[in-house]
């Protein structure tokens, strides 16, 4: 049995003995090498759901909506490692409870997809122990080097090029698990916090803010990069603020359900005495 049809036996049997409501999945897409998601509610639309290398989309973030797990229900979901240290932030971030969420985690090796132990994100412990200082493909890591290597006055000028290209869709936003804020600091227009318009400066607010937002909570799933219509390299901003957490605290995002925000605590004891 492929891992596809063992991954909907088990999903069947979940929504068959009331074990969960739901399963948020992938399915079909509009071309053949896209995957959308799919929410599953009976035993009998199982064959909805499809498991393959094209399932790259991070579905934690389908769990935040007001109202999904308000009535105390489980939800199984299919998740990737990024996926995993998302529920532990979400649940660090008080935005749900991690026992109500079934894992059926899988990730990506060799172009197929192959199965991770575990049902629980606790069970996942090691595994992202594992995979800390990773996250950028051969490339990306190729282009974070080169960055480094740059001046402060480059580097500023490679990003202002990168951000004239913002049209300010907010499709990145949108994508991310950790974007789940009711009311973004961008609609805020009383006072207007950001400005609206696609233009450098506005464009700068935008994107340095964001990358600010998601320091230390950023998991590297890549949505931002897949979803930008204009190409930006969300991800090699977001790389390099974890980067600095890491290597700065030695925070590691979505390590437990329990991990501290590496921006949101301080100690009695912190040197930095300017925060007392």
């Amino acid at each position: 049995m492929g891992l596809q049809e063992q991954y909907r036996k088990e999903a069947a049997e979940l929504l068959s003995s009331g074990e969960v409501k739901l399963v948020i999945g992938y399915g079909e897409g509009t071309t053949a090498d896209r995957r959308r998601p799919v929410f599953v509610r009976s035993a009998e639309l199982v064959s909805r759901l499809v498991l393959d290398a094209s399932g790259v989309a991070n579905l934690s973030a389908y769990l935040v909506p007001e109202g999904l797990l308000s009535d105390g229900k489980k939800v199984a979901v299919f998740l990737k490692p990024d996926g995993v240290r998302s529920i532990n932030i979400l649940a660090a971030e008080a935005q749900l409870d991690p026992g109500q969420v079934v894992i059926l985690g899988f990730d990506i090796e060799g172009g197929q997809p192959t199965p991770l132990p575990g049902r629980k994100a606790s069970d996942y412990a090691p595994l992202i122990e594992s995979l800390k200082g990773s996250g950028l493909s051969p490339e990306l890591q190729a282009e974070a080097d080169r960055l480094e290597q740059m001046g402060a006055a480059e580097r500023f000028e490679y990003w202002k090029e990168q951000f004239s290209k913002c049209i300010k869709c907010y499709a990145c936003r949108q994508v991310c698990p950790m974007c789940y804020c009711r009311r973004c600091i961008v609609d805020v227009n009383q006072p207007q916090w950001i400005n609206t318009s696609s233009h450098t400066l506005g464009n700068f607010e935008w994107n340095i803010i964001r990358a600010f937002h998601l320091a230390g909570r950023c998991v590297a799933c890549g949505g931002c990069d897949r979803s930008c219509p204009v190409n930006i390299p969300l991800r090699l901003i977001n790389h390099r603020m974890a980067k600095e957490a890491l290597d700065t605290f030695g925070h590691y995002a979505g390590e437990s359900a329990d991990q501290k925000p590496v921006l949101a605590t301080f100690r009695q004891d912190d040197p930095e005495t300017f925060i007392l």
